[in-house]
């Protein structure tokens, strides 16, 4: 019997694969993310649910775990894993529900909102020239990415 060697691939050139282009330029914005935010000893997924936490805070009474998995599309126990973090780094607190002695109610601490105050516009800056080569082309952009993720 004979090894078959041959890489089954629809594709000619490796920059013919969109997925494959989606996670490269996916990996190089997210390792300027993530270095610009290890000098702030603060993790990628860390940030985000700081940042949402902290925009949520301005319309929500109550946050819990599983409105930020749904906001950020984290899985539940991903959100509880992070928050644990962030709780040892006294940026949030956590505390029963007043709604539901099931959940945790999340609040940011002021070093919490003071990280995300301080992170927030070093990684907008990041976004803004990784994605100015888009030019004209940013808001068609998004809203394709807005199309993929089905909302």
């Amino acid at each position: 019997m004979s090894k078959d060697n041959k890489f089954r691939t629809r594709f000619t050139n490796d920059s013919d694969s969109i997925g494959f282009t989606f996670m490269k330029t996916y990996s190089s914005w997210h390792n300027q993310i993530k270095n610009c935010l290890k000098t702030h000893k603060i993790t990628h997924p860390q940030f985000i649910v700081l940042a949402t936490l902290a925009y949520q805070s301005q319309f929500n009474e109550e946050i819990t775990q599983v409105l930020l998995a749904g906001k950020t599309n984290i899985d539940v126990m991903t959100i509880s894993q992070i928050l644990e973090n962030l709780e040892k780094k006294e940026y949030i607190t956590r505390a029963v529900s007043a709604k539901d002695s099931r959940a945790k109610s999340i609040t940011l601490t002021q070093s919490g909102f003071d990280m995300a105050n301080k992170t927030v516009p070093l990684v907008e800056q990041i976004d803004k020239q990784f994605f100015a080569v888009l030019g004209n082309d940013q808001q068609l952009f998004n809203k394709m990415l807005i199309t993929l993720l089905g909302k």
